[in-house]
This record gives C-alpha cells, structure tokens and sequence, in this order.
C-alpha cells in the first residue's frame, strides 16, 4: 500500500523531532487552563503530537484514528481502586478514561466535525490504525487526509507482571494526505511464528527520520514493513 506522509510528530521522555530535549510533559500553552486542567499525562501527550502534525492544516474537516494498546489505564486504575474500596465513581472521571475520550476531547477541542475513531489492538495497535487509514484512502476516492495519532504509557505498577511494552511514555501523530507529502509503501506479511516487538512506535522513529530506507518490525502472526519510495512535492 502506498502512503503519503504530508507530516509527522513525536514525543518522547528524552526528545522531540528535531532531537531536543524537552520537559517530563508537554505544557499545551495554546490549551485554555481550565480544559488543561482536565487532561491526564496521556491526554497531553495525544494532544502535543496531533496539534504538532497539522499546524499547517486549514480549517476543513480531518478524519482522525486515536490509537492506543492500553488508554488511560492509570485513570482506570484509580477508579478499579476506589470502586474496590466502595468509593462512589466521578462520572466525569469515568467519562475521560474510556479508550475514546481523548478523540472526543481533540474533536471538542479543535472543533474538528469529521468522523473520528479509536483503535486498542494490543502491541500492533499503532499498525493497525496506519492499516485502516490506508483501507480508507483505498475505499473512499474523495478522501485527501486524514490524522493517525498514537499515543501509550508504561503500565501501572500492579500490571508490570504481565507487560511491558512501552517500557517508557510516547505519542506519535502522524498526517497522512492523497497525494503530498513523502511516498513509503506499507506492507502486512502475514506470519503465524511471528511475536510481536515491544516499542513498535519508537522503533519506528529510525524510519520516520531518515536513518533506515526500509524497516520490518515482527508483530502478533504478522510482520509489518515500511519502505521509503519517493519525494513528492505536489
């Protein structure tokens, strides 16, 4: 599958695209404080990346895929934790950790009317949004862009037994456009021996900067590959 990527962001504990250094969370400035105050760390992340990718898109409706292996699990957890402990739940609260609140909270926000849609699919979850955006390119002819954003933390304490992939905080958004930006092919090979590679979005950081021309990452009984095809400036 061809892939144009029109633009692209990052955030990591250590560094952003350009390799700076960057505080232990995003400050949002541009974000009123009063909804600021309401977001969690993942939320912020989410947020950083997506206003990051599309600083330069226009006013019209963006499709968006929200992705994420595990969502606020930290919010969850406090609320598994207090209806343990018979503690009444925020509705509010319950409101913001489930796996779609944070494309509500975007499309509130940037007053983004188009379709959005969240994806949690284990470690592939990433690919697996980049998959159904390219199945949208592919089935619907008038579509011209659309915005993948990922975004995932290290599990709560009580849950590191059973996981840890991503070994640390990390967001990705990613602008995907018809016609502009730089061509990759995207490629699923299915493979039933294959286990799927922890930190798949900061493994795929190497190819997004340029250091690698193709990059294979092992997922769930499937391998995904991308590979740099050509410039286009249209």
């Amino acid at each position: 599958m061809e892939l144009y990527i029109k633009s692209w962001a990052v955030w990591t504990p250590s560094a952003n695209k350009d390799g700076a250094i960057v505080s232990a969370q995003p400050t949002l400035s541009q974000v009123p404080a009063m909804t600021r105050r309401r977001f969690s760390k993942m939320t912020k992340l989410a947020f950083d990346v997506a206003l990051q990718a599309v600083e330069q898109h226009d006013n019209t409706p963006l499709p968006t895929i929200f992705s994420s292996r595990h969502g606020d699990l930290h919010k969850t957890l406090m609320l598994l934790q207090q209806l343990g402990n018979q503690e009444l739940l925020s509705p509010s609260q319950f409101a913001l950790s489930v796996h779609n609140a944070i494309s509500g909270q975007f499309s509130m926000y940037s007053q983004n009317q188009a379709d959005s849609n969240a994806i949690a699919a284990g470690a592939d979850s990433l690919h697996y949004a980049v998959l159904e955006a390219a199945a949208r390119f592919y089935s619907e002819p008038d579509l011209m862009q659309l915005l993948v954003v990922y975004a995932d933390e290290p599990v709560p304490e009580p849950y590191q037994q059973f996981c840890q992939d991503p070994s640390a905080s990390i967001a990705l958004a990613i602008l995907l456009h018809r016609t502009e930006g730089e061509l990759v092919q995207f490629t699923m090979h299915p493979n039933e021996q294959s286990l799927a590679d922890a930190d798949q979005a900061l493994k795929l950081l190497t190819f997004l900067q340029g250091e690698q021309e193709q990059l294979i990452l092992p997922g769930h009984q499937r391998q995904w590959q991308w590979s740099k095809a050509k410039k286009c400036n249209n």
